[in-house]
């Protein structure tokens, strides 16, 4: 009787009420566990229904690492990505950016040798389509149509800004972004995304706004660098929602087209003797000044040491610019630093803040608007 008293305060059922139910989440609804196709040094990543994103400078390895990932989906494993099944996988490969004979050089030459493959390549597992010359508007069209029909577990899109006509356009991209979210979800796919970074080289900063709202929705993002002045390639995730790994690969590429495995080049020069010798270069410095240009209130003196006479107090550099605040942003971040240590150029900079990130000053994370943001380290 309670319950029909107060019947009419109870608001109508409607077709949009219905709907917001359906994405209600409890602390009871069973949710499928999450899939990985790979694993980065031991770390799983590529994950189905979702976005991967490699990046990186022009002539950087992009394109060779996404070689890497498509070889490993018929090879057990390429260096330090591991295929996680025992199955081979289906790779999807849509090329938006080269011609005819590189794309098939690029699959025939240099996929089948990583492979083994080099005489009897398995098409069966690959559907590799050049889109170059079709329009932007059949570009987009087609690759759903693509994936519809041939259920691949892996799409590489190379590149993703060649589906718009301007990356800029801040509601085509989210659009864009948010379709190829529904396709990888609906076919228990993942779409890796292929974007270059901004010339400034920040691992952040992803080119255009199709850039920034690619680096909000991605699952991981992986940075393709070439290491200066040496033929040695670079590859390192920079972020990841859950299982970020920290390594970085060193490779080079031999004649045949077969990556091998590197260390980190040591650019530090030497003597006639094979001595080390103290250079600018030597202990980090680029074009960001030496010790006699820098603040020397933030600089650790070695006297008795000529491989490397003084280091950065990074501790109290980043602790001083970081003041009162509980987190900034990465520009104002840049800013503050470069001010209090009168660094006078970015590309020195981001070598700074690299350091302190791999000695556990600082960390990266993202605010409430999924921007990057970067926080201080308890000492110790």
């Amino acid at each position: 009787m309670e319950q029909l008293l107060h019947s009419e305060d109870l608001p109508p059922v409607t077709p949009e009420l219905l709907r917001i139910d359906s994405f209600r989440l409890t602390s009871q609804t069973e949710v499928p566990k999450e899939q990985f196709l790979f694993r980065y040094f031991d770390k799983p990543c590529f994950p189905r229904k979702e976005l991967t994103t490699i990046t990186g400078l022009p002539k950087s390895g992009k394109t060779f690492f996404t070689s890497m990932v498509m070889a490993c989906c018929v090879h057990p494993q390429i260096m330090a990505l591991e295929r996680i099944s025992d199955t081979p996988l289906r790779v999807m490969w849509y090329d938006t950016e080269q011609s005819l004979n590189t794309t098939k050089e690029i699959m025939v030459e240099r996929i089948g040798r990583m492979t083994d493959h080099a005489d009897n390549f398995p098409d069966e597992q690959f559907f590799v389509f050049n889109v170059r010359t079709a329009s932007i508007e059949e570009r987009r069209n087609m690759l759903s149509v693509a994936i519809a029909n041939y259920h691949p577990d892996l799409v590489i899109l190379d590149g993703i800004s060649d589906l718009l006509t301007d990356i800029n356009d801040g509601p085509r991209t989210i659009e864009l972004t948010e379709g190829l979210l529904l396709l990888a979800n609906k076919h228990q796919c993942n779409i890796t995304t292929v974007i270059h970074l901004n010339r400034t080289g920040d691992k952040s900063g992803l080119r255009g706004w199709l850039g920034s709202v690619l680096l909000q929705k991605s699952y991981e993002v992986f940075n393709c660098n070439q290491i200066s002045q040496t033929a040695t390639l670079s590859v390192e995730q920079t972020f990841s929602r859950k299982y970020r790994s920290f390594e970085t690969l060193y490779y080079e590429v031999d004649n045949d087209g077969i990556p091998s495995k590197m260390s980190k080049p040591d650019l530090q020069p030497r003597d006639a003797k094979g001595r080390w010798i103290a250079s600018e270069a030597s202990y980090g410095q680029t074009k960001g000044g030496s010790a006699d240009t820098l603040n020397n209130e933030y600089i650790i003196q070695h006297p008795d040491r000529t491989d490397k006479p003084w280091d950065w107090d990074l501790r109290r550099l980043f602790t001083d610019a970081m003041g009162n605040l509980p987190y900034m942003g990465s520009e104002q971040m840049m800013n503050a630093v470069m001010q209090l240590s009168h660094i006078r150029q970015k590309q020195y900079y981001y070598k700074v803040l690299d350091e302190a990130e791999q000695q556990g000053v600082i960390r990266k994370c993202r605010d409430r608007y999924q921007r990057v943001a970067i926080v201080l380290t308890p000492p110790g």
